[in-house]
Parts: structure tokens; C-alpha cells; sequence
């Protein structure tokens, strides 16, 4: 990640914490639990499941951002 874009994404969604929930990125994108999953399920935003509950890396859901603006 270049400079530019590091200064971007450390004002990235300030309010949430690195690592997110996908009830988090639902609100983060304004998009329901089930759609959100979907993402993290398909590989379109990297995730890890760990137990029974996904942990989504911020810096994931700002680089599928990236690609789809």
C-alpha cells in the first residue's frame, strides 16, 4: 500500500475497531448480515473463521472497496 493510501485507510471507519465482525461490516456497508456473509463466504472480503464466528481484517473490506469504486 502506497503512502496515499495508507493515510486513507487510517481514516478509514475510525469508529470500528481493526479486526470487525460481519454484523459490523453489515453496518459498515449498509447491507444485511446474510449479504455480508456472503461476501466474507465467497473470498470477495477476506475473513477468517475462527470457532463459529467470522473476524474480518478492516484492511480487507477497504481493499474490496478499492476494486469495486
Amino acid at each position: 500500500m502506497d503512502e496515499q493510501m495508507e493515510r486513507a485507510y487510517r481514516n478509514f471507519f475510525t469508529e470500528y475497531p481493526d479486526v470487525v465482525s460481519v454484523e459490523d461490516l453489515s453496518h459498515m456497508l449498509n447491507i444485511c448480515k446474510v449479504k455480508a456473509y456472503g461476501l466474507v463466504k465467497s473470498g470477495q472480503i477476506r475473513g477468517v473463521k475462527i470457532g463459529h464466528v467470522y473476524r474480518i481484517p478492516k484492511k480487507s473490506i477497504y481493499q474490496y472497496l478499492e476494486v469495486k469504486i
